[in-house]
């Protein structure tokens, strides 16, 4: 669906910054909302920012786990009391 589609031509096309700046424009907003961008110092400052933010919160979300996390999990695994496993015969699925 296309965002710009649903925008008159008298409305704000700043408030496409943001799409723009996480790539979820298609190939033709795109091109129509970067030669706006050529001439807006406001949107371009925006979408520096935006772009900015992004990767901020791509590398926070990369933090490495506490080195003993593996640890403390594998420990309560081994603590946790197991179901044992079904008794009988199962037949192995028929391939068709």
């Amino acid at each position: 669906m296309s965002i710009l589609g649903g925008l008159s031509r008298g409305e704000d096309r700043h408030s496409l910054a943001a799409p723009y700046a996480l790539d979820a424009l298609d190939p033709d907003e795109r091109r129509r909302f970067e030669k706006h961008l050529a001439r807006c110092d406001h949107c371009a400052a925006e979408v520096r920012d935006l772009a900015e933010d992004a990767v901020r919160l791509a590398w926070s979300a990369a933090a490495p786990a506490p080195a003993a996390l593996r640890d403390r999990v594998l420990a309560a695994v081994r603590a946790t009391p197991q179901e044992p496993a079904p008794a009988g015969n199962r037949a192995a699925p028929r391939e068709p």
